[in-house]
């Protein structure tokens, strides 16, 4: 049964590493570019100093993490993308949904990072491009009122080169080896249970042990 638990655990972890379809990893880092407006009208956009500008950024990198996440976003790269991105589907039928799993954002204080994922160096390459286009080109715009700011929200600070482009191959084989590990583990844990609830009597130690009586005498096996 040990055996069979550790062979069990090779030979699905060699087919999920060895079946694992190959992607790669991708990140850009942005980072807010709002500066103080002059208060010299009622309709300035912002009109505090340096240190509430850059803290109420902070709030503006805040709500543009939902925005990476949503399916507005995800509409945009499919209208620049849809006939030269796949992510390992057929070309012309990716999805909204399908933009949306390739990404990951998060963000650090004024910084923005967006993390992408494709089928290929080139792929990746040139989603986190068109991530960054869309991003750099975002204009404030207010809830309400016609007033929009001309400058541009985030600035790049950091893109995804084709050298930082790592593939998932190496978290899969570390997956692997840690699947394996808790397989062997899980059986030297079956077995030392299976030792520990083993009441059969073995040998003169154990009769005497159950039985509480002198032993006499042993007849050996065959």
């Amino acid at each position: 049964m040990v055996l069979g638990i550790i062979g069990l655990t090779v030979i699905f972890s060699g087919y999920f590493f060895l079946t694992a379809k190959p992607t790669y990893e991708g990140e850009v880092r942005f980072i807010v570019r709002q500066q103080p407006t002059a208060d010299n009208s009622n309709y300035v956009v912002f009109t505090f100093d340096r240190y509430y500008n850059w803290f109420g950024s902070e709030f503006l990198v805040d709500d543009y993490t939902q925005i990476v996440d949503s399916d507005a976003f995800a509409q945009s790269i499919l209208g620049i993308m849809q006939y030269r991105l796949t992510l390992g589907k057929p070309r012309g039928t990716l999805t909204t949904a399908d933009i949306k799993g390739a990404l990951e954002v998060d963000r650090r204080q004024r910084e923005l990072r967006v993390k992408v994922t494709a089928s290929s160096r080139e792929e990746t390459k040139e989603l986190a491009d068109t991530v960054a286009m869309i991003l750099t080109d975002a204009k404030l715009k207010p809830i309400k009122g016609s007033m929009v700011d001309d400058k541009a929200v985030f600035t790049q600070i950091d893109e995804a080169t084709p050298d930082e482009i790592q593939s998932t191959r190496t978290k899969e084989l570390i997956n692997t080896i840690v699947r394996i590990a808790i397989g062997l583990a899980a059986a030297l844990a079956l077995a030392f249970l299976l030792e520990y609830l083993d009441s059969s009597i073995r040998d003169e130690k154990d009769a005497q042990r159950v039985l509480e009586m002198p032993v006499l005498g042993t007849i050996p096996r065959g």
